[in-house]
C-alpha cells in the first residue's frame, strides 16, 4: 500500500493524532513547534494538516493543506493558487457540536442559567425569571451546514424557524421562510431570538439597526465575531433593548480582559469553543481520508477551496 507522510501542526484537538494515524497509508509526523513544522515540510513532506497558518509553511514542496477547521479565512488562498497548493477544509465535521452549542447558549439565556451561575459563585439563592422557547420564532443568519443543523434542533424544540442564506433560491430545508442577506433586518424584526452562523465578512451583518429590530430578543453568535458590530451589541445590552447575548466568537480573540462584555449580567461567554467535541477528531479524519484518496488521484476532492 502507498504511504504518504503527513505533518500535523502541534496545536490540535484531543484525539486527532490518533485518528489521522489510523487512516490507512498515513505516516504521521507531529512536530513540537512551528519551527519543526517548517523543518519537516522543508525536508520533503508535501501534506500539512493544520488550523493555524504561517507564511513560512509555504515551502516549494508543499502540495496540499488540509484545514482541520471549518473556517479557512487564515489561509492565503491566492498564494496557494499561484503555488499550485490544494486547500481543503473540514467543513461538516464541526456541524453537530457547533449547532448544539448554539442551542445551549440560547437555553442558558432564556432560562437565566447564566445569571444563576453568577449567583452560585456568590452562594446566593435567587429565582430568576425564565422564558420558554417553544412556539417562539428563531432567526438563523447563515443557513449553511451549521445554520441548518441549528434550525433542525430548534424545530425539534417547537420553535418556528426563519433565516437568511446567500442564495435562497430552491431552498428545501427546515426554515419556513428564507431570505437573501438583504433580508437580515426583516429576519431580526420578526424573530424572538437570532443565531448568527455567518463566516467572516468585511462589514458586520448585524449592526445597530438589526439589534434595534430584535428589540426585546436574544442574540447568539457562533459564526465569526466580525459578523456583529460589537460596540452596538454592548450598547444594546446595556440599555436593555436586547435581553441577552450568548457569544462564542468575538472581534478580538482572546476576548480582552477589559472588554465590557465580561461584566454584563445578561451575557453568556464561551471561549470560541463551540467546535469542541469528543466526536470531532474521527469526523475530521474521515474528511482527511476522503481527500487523501483525492490527493492520490483515486477520488474527487471534498471541501476543496483552491
Amino acid at each position: 500500500m502507498r504511504t504518504d507522510p503527513v505533518v500535523l501542526h502541534p496545536l490540535h484537538g484531543p484525539g486527532l493524532p490518533e485518528a489521522l494515524a489510523a487512516v490507512p497509508g498515513v505516516d504521521l509526523v507531529v512536530p513540537d513547534d512551528s519551527d519543526q513544522v517548517v523543518a519537516a515540510l522543508g525536508g520533503g513532506i508535501a501534506v500539512l494538516a493544520t488550523y493555524l497558518w504561517e507564511d513560512r509553511f509555504l515551502v516549494p514542496g508543499l502540495r496540499w493543506v488540509q484545514a482541520i477547521s471549518a473556517g479557512t479565512d487564515q489561509f492565503p488562498v491566492d498564494a496557494f493558487s499561484s503555488a499550485g497548493v490544494v486547500l481543503t477544509s473540514a467543513r461538516g465535521a464541526h456541524t453537530p457540536a457547533v449547532a448544539e452549542h448554539a442551542l445551549a447558549l440560547l437555553l442558558a439565556l432564556v432560562r437565566s442559567i447564566g445569571p444563576s451561575m453568577r449567583d452560585a459563585s456568590e452562594h446566593a439563592w435567587r429565582i430568576r425569571p425564565a422564558t420558554e422557547i417553544r412556539g417562539r420564532t428563531l432567526g438563523v443568519l447563515g443557513l449553511g451546514s451549521i445554520g441548518e443543523e441549528v434550525a433542525g434542533l430548534a424545530a425539534a424544540l417547537g420553535m418556528r424557524v426563519i433565516g437568511t442564506k446567500r442564495s435562497p433560491e430552491g431552498y428545501t430545508g427546515i426554515a419556513e421562510r428564507v431570505l437573501g442577506p438583504e433580508g437580515t433586518l426583516e429576519v431580526c424584526r420578526d424573530a424572538d431570538a437570532v443565531v448568527v452562523a455567518l463566516p467572516r465578512a468585511a462589514a458586520p451583518a448585524v449592526g445597530a439597526a438589526e439589534l434595534a429590530a430584535l428589540d426585546g430578543g436574544w442574540l447568539v453568535n457562533v459564526g465569526r465575531g466580525s459578523a456583529v458590530d460589537e460596540a452596538a451589541l454592548i450598547e444594546a445590552l446595556r440599555s436593555g433593548r436586547l435581553r441577552g447575548a450568548g457569544l462564542d466568537v468575538f472581534t478580538a480573540e482572546p476576548l480582552p480582559p477589559d472588554s465590557p462584555l465580561w461584566d454584563l449580567p445578561n451575557v453568556v461567554i464561551t471561549p470560541h469553543a463551540a467546535w469542541s467535541s469528543d466526536r470531532l477528531s474521527p469526523r475530521v479524519a474521515e474528511v482527511f481520508a476522503a481527500n487523501l484518496a483525492a490527493y492520490r488521484g483515486e477520488a474527487p476532492w471534498r471541501n476543496r477551496l483552491v
